[in-house]
This record gives C-alpha cells, structure tokens and sequence, in this order.
C-alpha cells in the first residue's frame, strides 16, 4: 500500500465503485460495447449517450447498453477480498456504500453470484438510478455521507478508475485507488492511497477506528 496523502483523517464509512472494485475487472466488454454503439473511444459512454441529438437516438443506445450490463452482471464474479473485507467493516461498525455509473437492477444481479453478502450490508447505493450526477462528480459522494449523517471528511472513496478518485477529491473525502498494475505512460492517479489488493483497505481504516473496535496497535498482516 502507498500513501500519497499523508494527511490525519478518521474514516467511518467506506464507498466502493462496484464494477472492476467489488466485482473482479473484465465482466463489461467496454472496446466491445463502445464499437457497438458507436461512441468513440476516448469518450465515456454516459456522456456520449447524452450527446446524441434525438430521444430516439438515447433510447435505442441505452437499451444496447443495458443489454451489454445485464450479461456482464450475470457473469461477474466477487472480486478478491471483497466479501472479507465488506464483513469486517461492518463488524467495526463502519458504514458501507456502493457508487456507481451502473443500473441498480445490474447491481442487484451481480450481487446474487457473491455467496456470503447481499444487497443488505449496504448502507447505501448511489447508482443511475438515483438523481444525482454520476461520477466524476463527486455529488454522489456528498450524497451518500448525508445518507449516511456523516462529514464527507469521514469518508473513503475507493475505486479502480480515475472517475472515483475524481469524484472522491471533487467531494472532499479520502480516496483509495485499486490499481491492477495496468497504468501505462504519463496517465497519474492522484489519490490519497494506491491499493494492489482489497484487503489493504483494512489497513487505512484501522488506525482511526474507535478504541476498542479493533487495535491498532496491532501489527498489519
């Protein structure tokens, strides 16, 4: 783990992008999906739907889209860590949240092929859904720490895409960025840790922890 932020903090809810985060990477084929409906490749999907100039035109792109999530959903699997790591935070106690630019209905079919966690250990999901901006905006995030009757300060953003650290840094809360080593050239993540593995979260989360929800004077295994 790489801590970038160097900053004190105490973290009492955790958010997750869900796709490539909770789930493993490479369910959505998004080369695929983008060839598909025509969107360029250096043009996130949601935005170029809502370029198009007719409601025809959205429609039809939308329905190819959630065509491309509903198959990707039923063919994800729980990401390394996942569930582990979402069973101990609410064992201390702190809140947990999903982000995401995906449907709802894609998020509640993915999460039937996780074995010992369901759409109930969320405290919250801020999905497309939900009336509010998606990712990059940090709107979400501010969203969810209201739900939650939290500072946004006390939360952590944690994502395998720069949309979520974006939207972490625009909102104000710490940012843990999942980094599968596949970064190339100069593309930077500014974020406040760099993670290679799930797990690694308990390790940023412990140190503020109330006392005795776990110690933290415990050496990090």
């Amino acid at each position: 783990m790489q801590n970038l932020g160097n900053r004190p903090f105490r973290i009492n809810a955790v958010l997750f992008d869900f796709d490539g985060t909770l789930t493993k990477p490479g369910a959505l084929d998004f080369p695929l999906l983008k060839d598909t409906i025509g969107c360029p490749s250096g043009t996130p999907v949601l935005e170029f739907i809502d370029s198009l100039p007719t409601s025809i035109e959205k429609e039809k792109t939308i329905s190819l889209l959630e065509r491309f999530e509903t198959k990707a959903a039923a063919h994800s699997e729980p990401n390394d860590g996942a569930e582990v790591l979402i069973h101990y935070l609410r064992s201390v106690g702190l809140g947990i949240g999903i982000i995401t630019r995906n449907r709802l209905s894609s998020i509640e079919r993915a999460l039937k092929n996780f074995e010992n966690i369901t759409i109930s250990c969320f405290d919250v999901i801020i999905s497309r859904n939900t009336p509010v901006k998606p990712k990059p905006s940090g709107d979400g995030i501010r969203l969810a720490a209201q739900k939650l009757n939290l500072d946004v300060k006390e939360v952590l953003m944690v994502g395998d895409y720069i949309f979520d650290i974006q939207a972490g840094k625009s909102a104000g809360c710490s940012t843990a960025f999942l980094d599968y080593g596949t970064l190339s050239g100069n593309f930077k993540i500014e974020s406040d840790f760099i993670i290679s593995h799930l797990r690694e979260i308990k390790k940023i989360i412990r140190p503020g922890l109330r006392f005795g929800a776990d110690n933290p004077s415990t050496p990090f295994g």
